[in-house]
């Protein structure tokens, strides 16, 4: 039996998937548009989808696309050339690099197989090359059948090849982009989608920071400092995590520290400016509000009664105002900054403009965000524990659909 396997999608949704869904899930996870992964889901068609992979990596493969709702079977190859696929992932390995890890193609998208131009031989250019060096064409050279290319029209026996070239690479940024209100709501469910695919490991790294941030803040003055800034580090770290999945791999725990291996200078100014920024905001808050209500008292402290408390409103919301956009500029940082490289000042201003581009589906997110964390406090706050990880996660399919769009 041949030790080389092929992933072969079936043409068929799993049972309980919605078409609509399957089809979000696979543009995002691959990488492609959206009419390109409707054109697959709903041909209804046998397409095979990678070939070439050991065992693990088939297995993995099939895995990721059940997740998805496509069914998808592992199929062990004939011992024969490897032919040009049109679904072939670019950046992948050669087939003689069997050691490259089970995440790496998935890493750079789906592509046109390289070099098909110069490596797709038809049976005419075959036939012609014979006649010119005299020698006679074997059976399958005329018999029509382009036995060079699976994704030939002409072998009824071969299963049909999807077409789907890489839009962009992973790391060229194409964003920050506006998207429908209703992606708002697909961030969620894509974050329930990296949350599900290892539960285990993603529940353990909350609790083991929560853990960790409540000691580190029982520190007077310096722990709350500390666990500020470091934030954006493990959030990063969770950003990595999500892409790993991403790539075919796995959510693990180390995720949660891995942020501290990349780029972990910039992180920790991210957090920073956070803090500085906030201070700020509230000082300048107490200072307004303190000194309003302290004036409405005629300068005496023993006059201010509890009426007074409704003076603090109106500073209190402007106060909210400044808080917002420094919110706004935190969101997407440590993403940019840990999966792009990107400095902490410039990650910040385009988190900033990504979040005032999309401000509705920003307010839909924050809308169902709110009730899932009522919700999920009701009983004695165990739904904690899944909606945290899914929040985490959310914050990466967020930032795929919006800078990657």
């Amino acid at each position: 039996m041949s030790d080389q396997f092929k992933v072969v999608f079936s043409g068929n949704i799993v049972e309980g998937f919605e078409p609509e869904t399957v089809i979000t899930a696979f543009s995002e996870k691959f990488r492609c548009s959206e009419a390109k992964a409707r054109a697959l889901v709903l041909a209804g068609k046998a397409t095979v989808i990678k070939s070439d992979l050991d065992k693990a990596k088939a297995e993995k493969y099939c895995s990721v696309l059940t997740a998805m709702g496509l069914e998808a079977e592992q199929v062990a190859q004939q011992p024969v050339v490897k032919p040009a696929l049109a679904w072939e992932l670019e950046g992948d390995e050669s087939a003689d690099d069997t050691d490259a890890p089970a995440g790496d193609a998935f890493a750079s998208g789906f592509a046109s197989s390289k070099n098909a131009s110069s490596e797709h031989l038809t049976s005419e250019h075959l036939t012609s090359e014979h006649s010119a060096s005299g020698q006679a064409p074997s059976d399958k050279q005329s018999s029509g059948f382009d036995y060079s290319s699976p994704a030939s029209s002409a072998n009824p026996y071969q299963a049909p090849q999807a077409d789907l070239s890489q839009e962009y690479e992973e790391g060229d940024l194409s964003g920050p982009d506006s998207v429908p209100a209703s992606h708002g709501w697909s961030w969620l469910v894509g974050g329930f989608g990296h949350f599900k695919q290892n539960p285990v490991a993603w529940i353990v790294a909350i609790v083991i920071w929560v853990i960790v941030s409540t000691v580190l803040s029982m520190i007077p003055l310096v722990g709350s400092i500390g666990v500020t800034i470091l934030s954006p580090v493990i959030g990063a770290g969770f950003m990595l995590g999500c892409r790993s999945q991403e790539e075919g791999g796995d959510f693990r725990i180390a995720h949660l520290f891995s942020g501290f291996s990349n780029n972990v200078g910039q992180l920790m100014l991210v957090g920073l400016l956070y803090m500085v920024s906030v201070i700020v905001v509230v000082v300048g808050i107490v200072m307004f509000a303190g000194g309003a209500v302290f004036m409405m008292g005629g300068g005496n402290p023993d006059n201010m009664g509890p009426g007074m408390l409704s003076a603090m409103i109106l500073p209190m919301l402007i106060g909210a105002l400044f808080i917002i956009p420094i919110v706004m500029a935190y969101w997407f940082a440590p993403a940019l900054v840990a999966l792009n490289g990107i400095s902490a000042i410039t990650a910040m201003k385009m988190s900033f403009s990504a979040c005032l581009k999309n401000i509705v589906p920003g307010l839909v997110y924050s809308i169902i965000a709110a009730v899932l964390l009522i919700i999920a406090a009701i009983p004695f706050g165990l739904g904690l524990l899944v909606l945290i990880p899914m929040l985490a996660a959310s914050m990466y399919t967020s930032y795929r659909d919006i800078f990657y769009n």
